[in-house]
């Protein structure tokens, strides 16, 4: 449990870190309107980011066959629903074909997001966008650095062999185009 509890620490630093981060960097360039919009951001930012963890939940109700799905089924038949979430998390590396967590979900994100920064003035839903972003490049590049072979689980929904330089390549630009992005949500 020691992991997931850092990992679900590390996802609370980076999404309230980040959002910091993106208000001073609005506050130093004068980008910075001080409102009720602001709150409306930071809710649909937050709700974005949690929001990628309902893929993880969607799996569990929809995929009644796997053993995960059947040991958190009884534990929510029971009414012990802190277990069965304990247990999500613990056994949360089953789950290998989750669909938010997946490279054309990451490529449908980017499009989305641009359409929102470019077409959107409201507040919430840039930050929805933001959120789910923010939870989907934290999520990747975590994958690359410290756990590789979870890196191969992005790419399920491809049917090929994909290189080692081309998910490099993949988590680079996706990177790049979250930054950009992050900068006009």
């Amino acid at each position: 449990m020691r992991v997931v509890k850092n990992k679900v620490v590390w996802h609370q630093v980076f999404l309230f870190g980040g959002l910091i981060f993106l208000l001073l960097l609005r506050w130093v360039t004068g980008r910075f309107i001080f409102d009720v919009g602001v709150f409306w951001w930071l809710i649909g930012a937050i709700i974005g980011f949690v929001l990628v963890f309902a893929d993880r939940l969607a799996y569990i109700f929809l995929m009644k066959e796997e053993p995960l799905s059947v040991k958190v089924g009884e534990m929510t038949a029971r009414g012990n629903w802190r277990l069965a979430l304990s247990t999500l998390l613990e056994e949360r590396r089953e789950q290998k074909q989750l669909v938010i967590r997946s490279a054309l979900f990451v490529m449908v994100w980017m499009v989305l997001a641009l359409f929102t920064a470019t077409s959107s003035a409201n507040d919430f839903a840039r930050g929805l966008m933001l959120g789910l972003g923010m939870h989907l490049v934290f999520d990747m590049v975590t994958d690359y650095l410290w756990e590789k072979e979870k890196l191969d689980l992005w790419f399920w929904q491809i049917k090929r062999e994909i290189p080692k330089d081309e998910k490099q390549m993949f988590v680079g630009i996706v990177v790049l185009v979250f930054l950009f992005l992050a900068n006009i949500l």
